[in-house]
Order: C-alpha cells, then structure tokens, then sequence
C-alpha cells in the first residue's frame, strides 16, 4: 500500500519519506465493487478516501425521491462526507463505486492526530482543505452561472474521457437537465 500512497501523493513532493510511512500506517486498501456504497446518506463516516483506480459518483436524494449527481470523483480525487469530517454531523451524499475500484481510506480523526504531531502533514492536510474549498467554488460558479451547453463543454474539458465512463442520466443529472436535453444538446453540437 505504501506504493500506491507514494504514487497517488506524489505532487505533494514535500512529503517526507517518514511522513509517508505514518500516512500509510493509518490507511487502508480497499477494492470496491461497481455497484457499491462506501458512504450513504444519514451514516456517520469519518473516512477521507482517495480513488486510485475506479471511479465513484456522489448524489443525494431529494424529499420526491428523485436523485442528483453532485459530482463525480475519477482517480487521484478525494471523497468524503464532509458534513461528518468538518461538522460531525450525518452525511447528506451517498457515495456510489460506478465501476469496480480501488481505495485508499483512512479516519479523518486519525489524521487529524497524526498531523498534529508532524508538520509536514499538517501542510498536506492544509493544502487538500484549499484544493476542495477551491473546487467547491467553482461547482458553485459552474452550477449558478454557466448555461447547461457551457456546463457541457467545461466537464468534457476537466474530464475527457469521463463522459464515456458514466450514464447518460448520470451525467444530465451533475449538468442540472434532463436526459432527453443532454441528448438534444449533444445533437445540436454534432450538427455545428
């Protein structure tokens, strides 16, 4: 597992080998099958995971029962359920493996404790909370501002090959339309 936490952390080059030891001393490695919930709504779930290979897509359920893809979480990201990491309250989001995966999970809380303890995690810890306010506001920006055709263009442009890897409802859920207006939308751009 260490090889893999080595490879899947490798832009943070400030980590020291020592520190990657104790990473890996507090994570686990976990395949999960297409199909499965690593977290689901109402659950109490401390684990930060980080997808080595696989891909997962994160969606609540509203009160009419119908669901909403709230992003979806392809390899070298992080998940997690962060209303019980940062609030210690129950998740909203399920969490869902879309296909067969592998992961690397650990508790939040053990991080937590091992980071105040080494400095360099602490920066490590740091600088993932930046990325995920970052992306968080740019899901604001793409939901609120762009129009579902730009939404279109900007996800092709973050994840090629990713429009390939989930379902047509899936995807016209995460872009805020219906599966029949991603088709259209998608016949219009073929004609153009």
């Amino acid at each position: 597992m260490l090889e893999e936490l080595k490879q899947a952390l490798s832009n943070y080059t400030f980590l020291a080998p020592g520190d990657l030891f104790q990473l890996a001393s507090i994570c686990n490695l976990k395949t999960v099958k297409k199909g499965e919930h690593i977290i689901r709504a109402g659950d109490y779930n401390y684990n930060i995971t980080l997808v080595i290979k696989g891909l997962f897509r994160n969606y609540i359920i509203n009160d009419n029962g119908d669901e909403h893809t709230m992003l979806f979480v392809p390899e070298r990201k992080n998940v997690a359920s962060y209303q019980t990491v940062l609030r210690n309250k129950p998740s909203m989001e399920n969490i869902l493996a879309l296909e067969d995966s592998l992961i690397i999970f650990s508790d939040s809380r053990k991080l937590d404790e091992l980071a105040r303890k080494r400095p360099l995690i602490l920066l490590y810890q740091n600088k993932v909370m930046k990325e995920l306010l970052a992306f968080t506001v740019d899901q604001v920006w793409f939901h609120s501002v762009l129009t579902p055709e730009e939404r279109y263009f900007k996800f092709c442009e973050e994840f090629p090959k990713l429009e390939q890897r989930v379902t047509q409802k899936d995807l016209a859920s995460y872009l805020g339309i219906t599966a029949t207006s991603l088709s259209r939308l998608r016949a219009r751009i073929a004609k153009s």
